[in-house]
């Protein structure tokens, strides 16, 4: 079986490098135009009038690989705590994107209470220990707060 690869179309006046378009599609399929600012489209109708089209592809597809990479707006829900009602415990593992439909994302708050629900709203905030003569620890004691299922909360998190 053969792998089949996008086809790049540039389209544009040569005397004016930011009229320049590209359209991006599997062969045999419609072409779409991928977005561009005016100043990448400029860049991109320079390189291909002075580079070729080669170029202008690999500075397009150097375009969209930092898109990707750049950071995207994650969503979960949180609960405050029951102690300190001004503070909030969340997982940033249970998380789904902003624009993911409201199915996804009241699944994401149903699995987040319910790992809650396990241990009755109790979260493990820190534990404190003191240390032997060979660095062991003896004595220790972990602090518990709670979690209001009442208030359910949208905490917005940036990640790579």
């Amino acid at each position: 079986m053969r792998k089949t690869s996008f086809e790049y179309h540039i389209h544009g006046y040569r005397y004016a490098p930011e009229s320049f378009h590209i359209y991006k599609g599997l062969p045999g399929q419609e072409k779409t135009e991928l977005p561009l600012s005016d100043e990448q489209r400029y860049q991109m109708g320079y390189l291909y009038l002075t580079q070729g089209i080669k170029s202008a592809v690999d500075y397009v597809k150097h375009i969209e690989r930092e898109r990707e990479r750049k950071c995207r707006l994650y969503m979960t829900y949180g609960f405050m705590l029951k102690e300190n009602p001004r503070s909030y415990v969340y997982c940033a593992d249970l998380r789904c994107r902003e624009n993911d439909p409201l199915a996804v994302r009241l699944h994401t708050l149903r699995a987040f209470r319910e790992h809650l629900a396990q241990s009755g709203g109790r979260i493990e905030q820190s534990v404190e220990c003191e240390l032997d003569g060979r660095y062991r620890p003896i004595h220790t004691r972990k602090n518990y707060v709670t979690a209001d299922f009442e208030r359910p909360i949208v905490v917005w998190l940036n990640i790579r």
